[in-house]
Order: structure tokens, then sequence, then C-alpha cells
């Protein structure tokens, strides 16, 4: 009986606590620098970067002025991504076009490249806009987080589930079948 109870406990633990992946060896050392730049932006850190923007350009700055700030502002990834549109303004292409480029980079960055897009194309106010893809970002994070919390509880139910289903199948079943067993040979 101890050596299952032990053996269920070795299985939850493992399942709950699963040992690392073993990383091939590389060939050549990566420099850390390019390896960070490498990076996508999470949701979190463009949603970040996205309020920095929002109110850059709700104090009156330019589309590329706020961009520019909100690049000197923002955490590393997302930095480094507004830095490559950027560069895209800075070498004479429109702006969209470095827009675009974040865009396809990074999916994320997708619905305030299409707001900002469409308001250095028609002019039109993009505060109000941008509002809205906060909005809409900020419930997405929420309901990924949600969706984590939901599963956490249900993995930490299985570690139970294990510990007591050999002293179930002692106590519970094999009586039952041994008296039915007993029972047909009578």
């Amino acid at each position: 009986m101890k050596t299952i109870s032990i053996l269920c406990i070795c299985i939850a633990a493992y399942l709950f606590f699963p040992l690392p992946q073993i990383k091939p060896p590389k060939s050549a050392p990566i420099d850390t620098e390019i390896e960070i730049s490498a990076r996508k932006a999470t949701n979190s850190e463009i949603l970040q970067t996205l309020e920095v923007i929002r109110l850059g350009i709700s104090s009156g700055m330019t589309i590329s002025d706020a961009l520019q700030y909100a690049r000197k502002h923002s955490p590393h990834a997302a930095a480094q991504e507004l830095e490559r549109g950027l560069n895209q303004f800075r070498m004479g292409f429109p702006l969209a076009r470095g827009l675009e480029e974040i865009a396809i980079a990074n999916p994320g960055w997708r619905s305030i490249a299409d707001v900002l897009i469409t308001s250095l194309h028609s002019g039109s106010p993009v505060s109000d806009q941008l509002t809205d893809v906060d909005f809409v970002l900020q419930s997405y994070l929420d309901t990924e987080k949600l969706k984590r919390i939901k599963s956490v509880a249900v993995k930490s139910v299985l570690p139970l589930g294990l510990c007591f289903l050999p002293a179930f199948i002692l106590l519970a079943v094999i009586p039952i079948v041994a008296g039915l067993i007993g029972g047909i040979t009578q």
C-alpha cells in the first residue's frame, strides 16, 4: 500500500511539474543581444506601448512623433519593433509602409497599425479608435488569463485523483469483484 501511494505521488508530481526538455547543443554561440532582438513583443507589451502612443496622440503629437516617443518609453521588444517601422519612415518611405512592416512581423500590432494607417490616409482623428483598440486588446488579455486560471483548476484535480484512485480500487473495487467471484463459484 505504501509503495502504491508513493508511486501515485511521484506520478502526480511528474504530471504537475514535468521535467524541462533537453535542448540540443548549439553549434555556435548566439549573442544575447541578437537573441533578445529576435523576440516578438507580447500582447501585454504591445498594450503598454499602445497606452503610450494613445497618450502621445491625445496630447497633440503627430503619429510619427507619438511612435518616436513610445519607442523610448516602451518595453524592449516592442521598442525594437517600433524602431524597425520608424527606420522605414526615416529612409523616406511612407509611415504607413513602416506600420505595415510592424504588423507583418508581429500580428499583435495588426489592429493598431490598421487604425493608424487609416488615420494617416484619411486625416481623421485617431484617439477614439485607439481607445477602442485598447479596450479590445485588454479584453483579449483578460480572457486569456481566465482560460489559464481555469486550466489550472482542472490540472490541480488530476494529482488528487491519482492519489485516491489506488485506495478506491483496493478498498471498493477488489472486495466487490472478490465477492462476485466468490458468489459465482459457490
